[in-house]
């Protein structure tokens, strides 16, 4: 769920100033496929570099999160941390993030991390902490002032079990009137929809909305 935020944060270090300790709040309602989902985000820049995030969806998964990102020449990188759960997971993430503006109009980014996922029940079942590492390479085309475009590649490697690997690509539509931002992704290959799910789905559709207070 970081990824949205991290890209928030490309936006606002490249071509805007960060409101420091100003809370950002927002919820999204979207459809994945046939099942609704509700989720609020709080996002606080606590410092220049520092931020702090946390959010909760309607399935109960709870994440919170921060990071610490500054701008290396033209790039800006960020090294984050995470840890989720859900309701009989808990999953811990530690990655990096880093993107460019390549013209006015169009970015590009990399977001690299490893995750652990662990079942509540590890040490009376006695099961293994799941590993995958975790790689997205991406870029977003502002088309206008009310509406952008972005495409990105994910390449998720098992670590730990059959060391199995997943390809999946997104491609998003926004929509951006002042306050609300509605959108619509469709997820090609197989991908989580939420962090908390403990299977895969293929070929997956999302729509919804932000909105940003």
């Amino acid at each position: 769920m970081r990824l949205p935020i991290l890209l928030l944060s490309l936006i606002t270090s490249l071509f805007v100033s960060a409101k420091y300790h100003e809370p950002d709040l927002s919820v999204q309602l979207s459809q994945n496929n046939d099942e609704w989902i509700g989720t609020v985000t709080a996002n606080l820049q606590a410092t220049e570099e520092i931020s702090f995030t946390a959010d909760i969806d309607s399935t109960g998964y709870l994440e919170i999160g921060s990071g610490y990102g500054v701008m290396l020449g033209q790039f800006y990188t960020e090294a984050f941390v995470s840890y989720g759960r859900a309701d009989f997971i808990d999953i811990y993430n530690a990655g990096l993030f880093t993107g460019t503006a390549l013209t006015q109009d169009i970015m590009i980014f990399v977001n690299t991390s490893h995750e652990w996922r662990e079942s509540v029940f590890s040490d009376l079942l006695n099961t293994t902490t799941n590993r995958e590492w975790k790689n997205t390479l991406g870029a977003s085309y502002t088309i206008n002032e009310w509406s952008s475009f972005s495409y990105s590649f994910t390449h998720d490697r098992e670590l730990t079990g059959s060391k199995s690997y997943y390809n999946s690509q997104d491609v998003t539509l926004t929509l951006k009137p002042k306050w609300v931002e509605p959108y619509v992704k469709y997820t090609f290959g197989e991908s989580r929809v939420s962090p908390s799910d403990r299977t895969r789905t293929e070929n997956s559709y999302e729509v919804g909305f932000n909105l940003r207070f």
